[in-house]
């Protein structure tokens, strides 16, 4: 007989201390119906372009160590434009160059 046969249909709380719980299954059954959630709860992504830009930058450089300027002009274009941010390439060899 194994363990959960043992306690099967037994009165047990565990660490619950006897508060009602629900599986995953029961509260998407009390949920049918309801309205679906297409906003995130709580706001994202707050920061600026620059901010970004800024955070994009350190983590390019820390994924590219030793590479030079135009390697990580390259790859900051594509993770910016990936970010909803155009650069043109001088405004990328600048922000290299002066980040």
């Amino acid at each position: 007989m194994s363990v959960a046969d043992q306690h099967e249909g037994a009165d047990h709380h565990g660490q619950d201390g006897g508060r009602e719980t629900v599986s995953v299954g029961e509260a998407q059954r009390e949920m049918a119906g309801d309205a679906e959630q297409d906003l995130p709860a709580m706001s994202q992504n707050n920061a600026t372009d620059d901010e970004k830009l800024a955070g994009i930058l350190a983590q390019t450089r820390a994924d590219l160590p030793g590479a030079d300027a135009d390697a990580i002009v390259e790859r900051l274009r594509q993770r910016a434009e990936q970010s909803g941010i155009l650069l043109t390439d001088e405004q990328a060899r600048t922000l290299v160059r002066e980040g």
